[in-house]
């Protein structure tokens, strides 16, 4: 606990703001938007298969997204590019909230072009919060700075989870309105953009985060390491097919398959959110005792052994217990999946390995958002969690294997990079 301390006081006043510009953009993310628009989408008439195919294609824009974005960002700073992708972030939320006043014949396309837009933003958002930390940390601060952002998720989570849970009932019963209606949620859900635009302020003064270039010398004696991307690429996007089976249908089979109401299904998923906190400050233990890799693995198979009762029981309870359990291990991989990448290149890479991350996050949701809608549809909500459950241990399996590799492989020569100039721009 001393050390944690030590570690917290510590930070620089950019983490501080990275913080807190990270803890607005999750309110909305994981919280009043997980929890709102799917319902707002159900609302306006639309079925879970066509919900899918919305947050699936979002998440192949995502990922499409997700290099060009370390590019720019890349050459006009970190900050830079977390700053745009807020204002992206909000302009596809707003954009989404906007389809009642277009024909009904354009619904469609419009709420696939603003998922688009917004997805595009997400992109320059986590692409660049990996590489970032990395910049404005010390080595011996590390493991403490990337497991308190990662426990920025679940209780910003909590907290916009609650109030998504409370605002559609408030905001019904003020207008006089019915839940069945489209109108509550998305009065709701405008706090997103407004909370996601604000984001972008606290960033302003903090460390630009340029990344600098290097002679070409050293960049000739640092080839890409193209096979550690293609199979670190592959385990995330399995990995990725079990994690979004949850955080994509959880609400909706709440709604439609158990019939909760959206007041309780706000109150689950916030309170889904509280074991994740104490799990994710617990991350730097785990990670001095274990190790990155084998931390990352404990947590794969977790999520594994978590869809299984999510896919089988019928019970409220059954099903907050295990999403809670999903999440919470969810927890733990985002801290090791995102420090195991960095540690694993050169500084010259870890925009493009985070690029690649992103990218087999995105087209795993992506899968399991089109897939998953599909199989709820024509089998079942259980047959969609077992297919996620089985996706996240073939990532277990393929991931001990790489780890086995690269224990016995040459170790990667890290090159840190020099930390840049504080900028006022």
């Amino acid at each position: 606990m001393h050390e944690y301390w030590q570690a917290l006081r510590a930070f620089s006043p950019s983490l501080r703001r990275f913080y807190l510009s990270s803890a607005l953009t999750m309110t909305v993310a994981f919280g009043l938007a997980a929890v709102l628009q799917n319902l707002y989408l159900l609302r306006l008439g639309f079925d879970a298969r066509f919900i899918g195919l919305v947050l699936g294609i979002g998440q192949l824009v995502w990922a499409a997204a997700a290099l060009p974005a370390g590019l720019v960002s890349g050459r006009f700073g970190l900050r830079r590019g977390i700053q745009l992708g807020n204002v992206l972030f909000a302009t596809g939320l707003a954009l989404i909230l906007l389809v009642e006043t277009q024909p009904a014949a354009l619904w469609r396309p419009w709420l696939i072009g603003s998922q688009a837009v917004m997805m595009i933003g997400a992109a320059f958002m986590t692409v660049n919060i990996a590489p970032y930390l990395m910049v404005v940390t010390q080595e011996q601060e590390r493991r403490h700075a990337f497991a308190v952002s990662q426990a920025l998720g679940p209780t910003a989570a909590f907290l916009g989870s609650v109030i998504a849970g409370l605002l559609p009932g408030l905001l019904a019963t003020l207008f006089g309105l019915s839940l069945d209606q489209a109108a509550p949620y998305r009065l709701a859900l405008w706090l997103g953009p407004i909370l996601a635009a604000a984001a972008a302020l606290p960033l302003f003064g903090a460390e630009r985060a340029v990344i600098i270039p290097q002679s070409a010398q050293v960049r000739s004696a640092q080839p890409a390491p193209l096979k550690l991307l293609i199979v670190y690429g592959v385990i995330i996007f399995l990995q990725a097919i079990g994690e979004g089976a949850a955080r994509t249908f959880f609400n909706v089979y709440l709604d439609t398959g158990l019939g909760v109401r959206p007041a309780e299904i706000g109150s689950i998923m916030g309170l889904a959110q509280l074991l994740p906190i104490v799990a994710a400050l617990s991350i730097p233990f785990f990670l001095a005792r274990w190790g990155t890799g084998a931390t990352l693995l404990a947590a794969i198979l977790g999520v594994s052994a978590c869809l299984v009762p999510l896919a089988i029981g019928q019970q409220v309870w059954v099903a907050a217990t295990a999403y809670m359990g999903v999440i919470a291990m969810a927890t733990f991989m985002g801290t090791s999946r995102d420090l195991l990448g960095q540690q694993l290149v050169t500084p010259r890479w870890r925009t493009t390995i985070q690029s690649v991350v992103i990218i087999g996050l995105a087209l795993g949701w992506a899968a399991i958002g089109v897939v998953g809608g599909w199989l709820i549809e024509a089998i079942g909500f259980g047959a969609m969690f077992l297919t996620g459950a089985g996706a996240a241990l073939a990532s277990a399996a393929l991931l001990a294997v790489f780890l086995r590799r690269q224990r016995g492989a040459a170790p990667v020569v890290r090159v840190e990079m020099p930390a840049p100039e504080p900028t006022s721009s």
